[in-house]
């Protein structure tokens, strides 16, 4: 195995040590939570946090809302067409074109039927 595979394979996990010896030994005590309901409040606080710099519940304007929202299938079906075209004029499908398409195929049908499911579930 080359040497540079090998370290690109285990740098993720020498951030995530780095980052859990910074949080133990070096953290101040004020920053770690006690018990995991002090982690709770700690997170709703976040939350209302993040919540009073967006304006509340709502988003801050409308139209970025509606924007944001009108990108999404104007992006799947740019993703899927380019998927299409490679698939049916190309020799091979370029794997990042695949991926992507992956990716919103997941997005338009798995995660929809899994929220359902699960729905479903918890309504039984």
């Amino acid at each position: 195995m080359d040497p540079i595979t090998a370290l690109a394979a285990l740098l993720p996990l020498g951030i995530e040590a780095g980052k859990y010896a910074i949080q133990r030994w070096l953290a101040p005590e004020t920053v770690k939570p006690g018990t995991f309901a002090e982690m709770l409040e700690l997170q709703r606080i976040e939350l209302e946090r993040f919540k009073s710099m967006q304006g509340g519940a709502e988003a801050s304007y409308r139209w970025v809302a509606a924007v944001r929202e009108l990108q999404r299938p104007v992006f799947s079906a740019v993703v899927i067409g380019a998927w299409v075209y490679q698939a049916a004029v190309l020799p091979e499908v370029n794997d990042t074109v695949a991926n992507m398409a992956s990716a919103v195929a997941f997005y338009l049908f798995g995660e929809r039927s899994l929220f359902h499911i699960q729905r479903k579930k918890g309504a039984a």
